[in-house]
């Protein structure tokens, strides 16, 4: 009798296991779904290995989603989820950790091309242009508090298009982690626009910033004359911008 029982135990765990591998990831999806503040379209495949065809964000659509989830990670407490987004405009990939109270952004590489996306943004007067290179070693989160952050954003051949078109040159964003905020610090890489500065962000997505601008290079066409409607110019030949407010 004992026998028959642990055979009986050990059929319904290799059952249920084998339901939960195969459960659609559709179908998770739409037990959550009216708590989401977006709506993705498309999705196929499993909870372990899905994919999403478009992701609707309240801004912008964005493209073809791919993950796996490893069994291996959930022995350990943990979701690991290896992810690829391969939008015509964003080619990201990295990983999504899920421990407890603790969200990590790991291993995050790829390009943005900054004009595809900018087209897609419902009224959108500006048009800007380049390519930002993506590469975030680590955003770590808890409930509370910005945990650890490492990485840097990289636009390339900045520019803008429209109602102008002027070329900027390069900037970087290299970011840390301090007391719990995020710190971006601002700088040129080189070309027409000097640029300055630091960005903060708080855990709840609220913002502010102080930003130097300046002009290398005065033969550019259109920039000198785009630079003086910016603001009051300092004695250094510099414009200060502040601002601030909340991404949510």
């Amino acid at each position: 009798m004992r026998q028959v029982w642990q055979t009986t135990v050990f059929l319904l765990v290799v059952i249920l296991f084998f339901l939960i591998y195969k459960l659609p990831a559709k179908f998770v999806y739409q037990q959550f779904e009216t708590n989401t503040q977006l709506e993705l379209q498309g999705i196929s495949g499993s909870i372990w290995s899905g994919h999403v065809e478009h992701i609707q964000l309240p801004q912008i659509t964005l493209d073809k989603l791919d993950w796996q989830l490893s069994p291996l990670a959930l022995l350990f407490g943990e979701a690991a989820i290896k992810w690829q987004l391969n939008d015509s405009g964003i080619a990201l990939s990295g990983e999504l950790i899920l421990s407890s109270d603790i969200i990590s952004l790991t291993n995050t590489h790829g390009n943005i091309d900054v004009l595809a996306i900018t087209q897609r943004l419902a009224n959108s007067e500006l048009l800007l242009a380049g390519i930002i290179v993506v590469s975030i070693d680590e955003i770590k989160l808890d409930q509370q508090n910005i945990i650890a952050a490492a990485g840097a954003f990289d636009w390339q051949q900045a520019g803008l298009l429209a109602p102008e078109n002027i070329a900027f040159g390069g900037f970087n964003a290299n970011f840390a982690n301090q007391a719990g905020r995020l710190i971006l610090q601002l700088s040129d890489t080189g070309g027409a626009v000097s640029l300055s500065g630091e960005m903060v962000f708080t855990r709840f997505a609220a913002f502010q910033y102080t930003m130097k601008l300046g002009i290398h290079d005065t033969s550019v066409p259109g920039l000198l004359e785009g630079f003086n409607q910016l603001g009051h110019v300092d004695v250094d030949g510099t414009i200060t911008i502040r601002d601030s407010g909340n991404l949510m």
